[in-house]
């Protein structure tokens, strides 16, 4: 985080992002929140989401109200091929990490 905290004005954008990722709510009206918007994301339609995949459309959604995902990037990987295979595809423990 201090990294990410140190370099925000070489990448404004990326930082903001791992920021986001990377912290915890600190209030509890957020986690309220983030539930709320939880809820609606885990209709009973898609109830089959990864804890994964679920806290990446999350950040994406956050990301997206700030601008800092254009919606045409969105919308070219939206239309990509799906991943052949019904199971779900776990990422390896520390996929998301960053080095420091």
């Amino acid at each position: 985080i201090a990294w990410w905290h140190k370099h925000r004005s070489m990448f404004p954008r990326l930082s903001r992002m791992a920021l986001d990722y990377l912290t915890i709510p600190p209030t509890s009206v957020e986690v309220e929140r983030l539930f709320s918007r939880g809820r609606i994301l885990l209709s009973h339609l898609r109830n089959r989401m990864s804890a994964q995949t679920t806290c990446a459309l999350l950040c994406l959604g956050d990301w997206s109200l700030l601008n800092m995902v254009k919606d045409e990037d969105v919308k070219k990987v939206v239309n990509l091929e799906d991943i052949p295979g019904e199971e779900d595809f776990e990422m390896p423990d520390g996929w998301d990490s960053i080095p420091l």
